[in-house]
């Protein structure tokens, strides 16, 4: 939890699966609807200023494991990515493991920010609730308000909540899906990669 803010509500995750005999979608309820929040570790170590939910996890690409089981798949292969998801929720990570994917959502406090740092993936986003102003470490700088789509590249970035007080109680909300990537190199051949304490670089 960010540091002397409230605790924010969970939020309410839905996954489908298969009838294991007809095939047709049903609700799975392998997995309680209800997904908290806990501290954004960036950066590590330190008094944690935003709050984010695991709302999915996958281990590979393309995914595995999606088919229930029955008499043509076993219990032990059934369903193989809900296992995982679930066997993560006790110490949730909100990046994705080395071959798969994360659908994490970040909720930063009013007037809080996320330090600057760089994760190695390749990051969707939507802002769900708020105004953000999103900054590169190049110093460039944009405004990114409810709805607003970004794509992350691998890139340093930090993100400031600057939502009006009367606008969802000045709390930001933003959806990501991380997902890996080959490493960037740059001309001479330098590997930038993932770094979570670049904002104490700054100071």
């Amino acid at each position: 939890m960010a540091v002397g803010q409230r605790q924010p509500e969970p939020l309410r995750r839905i996954i489908t699966t298969h009838d294991s005999t007809s095939g047709r979608a049903i609700f799975s309820d392998a997995v309680g609807e209800q997904v908290s929040f806990t501290g954004f570790p960036v950066p590590p170590g330190k008094p944690t200023t935003s709050d984010y939910a695991l709302a999915y996890s996958t281990t590979t690409f393309p995914v595995q494991g999606l088919s229930p089981p029955n008499s043509a798949n076993p219990e032990s292969k059934g369903n193989l990515d809900i296992e995982h998801y679930h066997s993560l929720l006790s110490d949730p990570s909100p990046l994705n493991p080395p071959n798969g994917t994360s659908c994490t959502i970040i909720e930063v406090p009013p007037g809080s920010e996320v330090p600057m740092h760089r994760t190695a993936t390749l990051d969707y986003g939507v802002v769900i609730d708020g105004t953000t102003e999103l900054v590169l470490d190049s110093g460039e700088k944009r405004l990114m308000a409810k709805g607003d789509v970004f794509v992350q590249r691998g890139t340093a970035h930090a993100w400031r909540n600057i939502t009006e007080k009367q606008e969802n109680s000045g709390i930001l909300r933003v959806f990501f899906v991380f997902q890996p990537i080959e490493q960037v190199r740059l001309e001479d051949g330098k590997i930038v990669g993932q770094d979570l304490n670049l904002s104490l670089c700054e100071t």
